[in-house]
């Protein structure tokens, strides 16, 4: 082997031995360079994280302080509002107070004004009604504890009946109802009797159940005393239903209207409670036979007006 080729064999050999440790050095700095990479792509990752973490205890601090100040406020406003409730119980308890003081003293006053009044009223109903038999064209007379005007049976506030007067129902006045009902059955109407006869006992229960359940003012406004009471002549009904149900309905219009020609009138008539001493009634008839019915109730007058007298109680 000549020289030449022997250097050059070295030579080529020397090379590649150069190129295969560049080689090898190129690849240790690429995975040094790769690994700083990625310790660096770590370290961001772990900034980020601590970054995200305080945002967040940011938040939660702000969120906490927010919070802390709503409950300031609502236990502020609640507050407020007892000491204003307790400023208007005081203020309420006072002005009860000083009502109750005045409407003592008042009522006082009323009472014996009441007392005053009711004595004169009493004296002056009592005159009025001796004034107006003493006046009145119209027959009256006392029989035995009744009284008759013009011959008719009167019983009201004014004109009461013995506590012995017990007659029962009346045979001319059932009959004439039983009359009454089969024409207004012709009608397509049912007409019945609620309530008839009242003795004076039964009647003084009754009252006296209304006056322990309302008081006596009221109890007079909704059913006689004993004595005073249609019912105990035998002469008067209650028709079907004894409430305000009964008004406008087909069956009292129909009573309205008719009972007249059955001898019947409607006894307290709508509007005339200051003569009658009650409220409208149209279930309540009265048996007076066909003629006065008819004129009593073509004249458009309560029995009291038609026969000028007074129905208020004494006392």
């Amino acid at each position: 082997m000549n020289e030449p080729m022997w250097k050059s064999i070295i030579a080529d050999s020397v090379k590649a031995e150069k190129s295969r440790q560049e080689e090898a050095a190129k690849t240790q700095e690429k995975k040094y360079y790769n690994s700083m990479t990625e310790d660096e792509e770590l370290e961001a990752e772990v900034t980020r994280r601590r970054l995200e973490a305080e945002r967040k205890r940011a938040a939660r601090r702000r969120a906490e302080q927010i919070r802390i100040r709503q409950n300031r406020i609502i236990a502020f406003c609640a507050l407020v509002t007892v000491i204003m409730i307790i400023i208007s119980v005081v203020v309420y308890r006072h002005q009860v107070n000083s009502a109750k003081a005045a409407e003592s003293s008042s009522a006082v006053s009323a009472e014996a004004k009441s007392k005053t009044k009711k004595t004169d009223s009493k004296a002056e109903s009592s005159s009025q009604a001796e004034q107006k038999e003493q006046e009145s064209t119209h027959k009256i007379e006392q029989n035995n504890g009744m009284t008759f005007v013009d011959d008719i049976l009167i019983v009201n506030k004014t004109y009461s009946l013995p506590a012995d007067y017990d007659p029962g129902v009346s045979q001319v006045a059932l009959n004439a109802f039983n009359e009454m009902a089969e024409a207004a059955a012709a009608d397509g109407i049912s007409l019945w009797i609620n309530s008839g006869y009242r003795s004076y006992q039964e009647q003084e229960e009754l009252y006296n159940g209304y006056a322990s359940e309302r008081g006596t003012e009221a109890a007079d406004e909704v059913s006689s005393r004993p004595g005073h009471s249609e019912h105990q002549t035998g002469l008067a009904f209650d028709v079907n239903d004894t409430s305000f149900g009964f008004e406008n309905s087909p069956e009292a219009d129909w009573l309205n209207a008719h009972c007249a020609e059955y001898g019947f009138i409607i006894r307290f008539p709508e509007g005339k409670d200051k003569y009658t001493g009650y409220t409208y009634e149209p279930w309540h008839i009265r048996y007076l036979g066909t003629k006065l019915a008819k004129e009593v109730t073509e004249s458009g007058l309560c029995l009291e007006e038609y026969l000028d007298i007074t129905s208020e109680y004494a006392e």
